[in-house]
């Protein structure tokens, strides 16, 4: 019988029989008469995308057969890997003593040498010689992540090493099933069976186990995920914050397992019974540049406030919904420099979570980008949020941002709903894989080779909107081949249409190791300025290099 098929009748058998979950007549009658459907199409594209990093690995190592583990040749097989897959991370050799011989990109070759046989994933490889799925572990390269792995064999059959691709779970998980969820009432969380959580519709749950932290020691809750990560599926019912964290409400569970090579992942579907807070529509008007001055003189008024009254009476006044800092969709909010929050009136489940690591629906690292703001003295930040005002629509919102002190900082912000921030994943990847191909060609080709190439209008890296451009860390402008006139230029403190200092943010990201962020820049292919989703990466300690997609015109 077709597994998915038994898969939906073992999930309609436990629905039934669970004690205090919803019948048949009520799963008919509510949005969670799709849920089974819904479950299973999210398990299936977990399994494709573990599929596509395994057929990855497995070509590779059918090359490395021959090139060997070390070496440029080797380094080239493991960027052509990387770049089918420009999600992900890295990728290593390991020799069958446990040490790593290979890695790539470049900015992780000071890896190479390093005995990592401690790891117990890496133990398990070497052992197994068999494609495997570590389970979550810290790497070498500084990150938590998994390590999905194939052996590698000569042509007689001996056993050479093993080599894989590292990525963080919730962004191979959320590449499958957010297209899944897409316009519909359902949330979903991916946990290891020890009670880690690999992925969760609200973000500020990766990375949290189950059973040791503070949030949910609720008996009911600890019942509720004993029950996930010892029962392959199953159904249930437990209390918890809402997606918003705006208020506790209850949710209905379905749950199912996936996992290829060894990975054994618990994907568990929720609806909350509470039906979602209504707001007003929201609104297409342009923002003008008064009302950003009064945003600033509003955060300005805030931080004061706290100086003068204390922090204690202070956080007191800005959480309160009623209280007079909250004026329809614009609030203070408060936050440590450490990224823990201490005010956030709307969302009053977030306050004392750590969200140094949240990114928007687009990749961005908006809490990350907000603090480097307030320690540099304050400034102005984009990023996708849930607007209160409009039913917690995401939006994408402009913050502007104050130290109180050297310890925390305040904010506020005005959606910007006239500029749509909705770029289509194929694009982002595409994004990521031409700035990567740039970062490439740069380590390969060296400096000035490559910033000749990049700043030369009819060569394939000065192709309209989607140019590269290069910085030094210092913020000297190294390639900008439709503003040739910066070239040489320190353009550190420039900021756009809405104050955003974006070059600043820009090093701060690529000395982070690369990532995406948000600006208003002109268009080259209409003239008109424009919001703009870039992603730099690092070349090496010295410079970095960029692209972008552009969306909606200011």
């Amino acid at each position: 019988m077709n597994t998915r098929i038994v898969l939906l009748l073992l999930l309609l058998g436990t629905f039934l029989a669970a004690p205090g979950c919803i019948t048949t007549r009520e799963l008919q009658e509510t949005p969670a008469s799709g849920a089974n459907a819904t479950l299973i199409q999210a398990i299936d594209a977990i399994h494709a995308q573990l599929t596509g990093v395994r057929d990855q690995n497995i070509a590779s190592a059918g090359r490395l057969s021959r090139a060997g583990l070390a070496g440029p040749d080797a380094e080239l097989v493991l960027g052509e890997k990387l770049a089918a897959l420009p999600w992900a991370i890295s990728s290593v050799t390991i020799s069958p003593e446990g040490i790593i011989v290979a890695a790539v990109p470049a900015h992780y070759r000071d890896i190479v040498g390093r005995d990592v046989n401690y790891q117990a994933p890496v133990q398990e490889a070497l052992v197994m010689k068999v494609p495997r799925v570590s389970e979550v572990f810290l790497m070498e390269e500084g990150f938590a992540g998994i390590s999905q792995s194939a052996p590698v064999f000569s042509s007689n059959g001996s056993y050479l090493g093993y080599t894989d691709v590292t990525y963080r779970p919730e962004t191979l998980i959320g590449r499958a099933v957010e297209p899944v969820l897409a316009a519909t009432l359902f949330d979903i969380w991916v946990v290891q069976t020890d009670g880690r959580v690999m992925y969760d519709t609200t973000r500020e749950e990766i990375g949290k186990n189950l059973f040791s932290d503070p949030a949910y020691q609720a008996p009911a809750l600890q019942e509720f995920a004993s029950r996930v990560v010892t029962v392959p599926s199953g159904a249930g019912t437990y209390r918890f914050w809402d997606r918003n964290w705006d208020r506790e409400i209850e949710k209905e569970a379905i749950w199912g397992t996936a996992g290829i090579d060894g990975a054994v992942w618990r994907v568990v579907l929720t609806l909350g019974k509470a039906p979602a807070r209504q707001g007003g529509a929201p609104g297409g008007r342009n923002v003008t540049l008064a009302e950003v001055e009064d945003l600033d003189a509003s955060v300005q008024a805030a931080a004061g406030y706290a100086r003068e009254r204390g922090k204690t009476a202070a956080l007191q006044e800005f959480n309160d919904q009623e209280g007079r800092f909250v004026d329809g969709d614009q609030y203070i909010y408060a936050y440590d420099m450490n990224g823990t929050v201490l005010a956030l009136p709307f969302q009053k489940g977030l306050i004392g979570e750590n969200r140094l690591d949240v990114q928007d629906q687009n990749g961005v690292a908006y809490i990350r980008a907000l603090v480097g703001a307030a320690s540099r003295g304050g400034g102005h930040v984009y990023y996708v949020y849930p607007n209160p005002a409009a039913g917690f629509a995401e939006e994408l919102k402009l913050s502007s941002v104050t130290p109180v002190d050297n310890e925390w900082f305040v904010g506020s912000g005005m959606y910007l709903p006239h500029l749509e921030a909705a770029f289509g994943q194929q694009e982002k990847d595409d994004l990521v894989r031409r700035v990567r191909g740039a970062r490439d060609f740069a380590q390969r080709e060296g400096r000035d080779a490559a910033l000749s190439a990049f700043n030369d209008l009819s060569g394939s890296w000065a192709t309209g909107g989607g140019y590269i451009f290069a910085y030094e860390m210092n913020g000297t402008t190294l390639a900008l081949p439709y503003q040739p006139e910066l070239i040489g230029i320190n353009r550190l403190g420039f900021k756009d249409h809405y104050g955003v200092m974006a070059v600043d943010w820009e090093i701060e990201v690529a000395q982070q190791g690369g990532g995406f962020v948000y600006l208003i820049y002109p268009n080259p292919d209409t003239g008109f300025e424009a919001l703009k989703l870039c992603y730099v990466a690092p070349v090496d300690g010295e410079w970095f290099v960029g692209s972008g997609i552009y969306g909606e015109t200011v």
